[in-house]
């Protein structure tokens, strides 16, 4: 990203690059695939039990690689209202990419229930509260191949309590943004207030 990176540009870029992780075939690879899959969302929906695991690890992963996103907004020396702007437009954007894949509700009360186990978690571990939680999620076939891919993934002290993304290199690139025009929303009016406050309260100001 270049100086200066427009509010809505930077919002689009921070969006990509928390949905990168899960476009890795070497992650996919952890969980025992060849590479990762590609199948459509109505066989999904006609056969959820054989997609199990590998809808399972696609959710996980992008919660995963949002909240380095919101930790790295949450880094930035931008003023709070600028950060709850930009975190905003995150999510926005990326709950109107993935709406083929859960509702935006799920996903919010999914990610503040994440955020309340990664803060509360010694960040040396952060694979285990994922782990823990698998385990009323999956079958013991599945909950055995996440529960090795996410040791691999992130069983190690080296990620610095980051999951996949430096949080440290994207608040510099927050930090050299411009909050100089008005942010291009998809979400429904109705639920601007309620995600406003829960990026608020319970994750950039926890």
């Amino acid at each position: 990203m270049t100086d200066k990176t427009k509010l809505n540009d930077l919002v689009l870029y921070l969006t990509g690059m928390a949905m990168r992780p899960v476009l890795d075939d070497e992650l996919w690879k952890t969980y025992g695939y060849n590479k990762r899959p590609k199948s459509g969302s109505v066989f999904h929906k006609m056969m959820p039990d054989k997609f199990e695991l590998e809808d399972y690890i696609t959710k996980e992963v992008l919660t995963m690689g949002l909240i380095d996103i919101l930790n790295a907004v949450k880094k930035s020396n931008k003023p709070s209202d600028e950060k709850l702007l930009i975190a905003f437009g995150v999510v926005d954007q990326f709950l109107e990419t993935t709406k083929h894949m859960f509702t935006s509700d799920s996903f919010m009360d999914d990610l503040q229930s994440s955020y309340a186990s990664y803060v509360e978690c010694d960040k040396a571990k952060i694979h285990q509260p994922w782990i823990i939680k698998s385990k009323d999620k999956l079958n013991k076939k599945n909950f055995a191949k996440f529960m090795v891919g996410t040791i691999t993934l992130l069983g190690t002290e080296t990620h610095g309590g980051d999951f996949f993304l430096n949080t440290s290199i994207l608040k510099d690139t927050i930090d050299n943004s411009t909050v100089d025009e008005k942010l291009k929303v998809s979400l429904p009016e109705e639920k601007h207030k309620k995600y406003l406050d829960l990026l608020e309260n319970q994750i950039l100001n926890k």
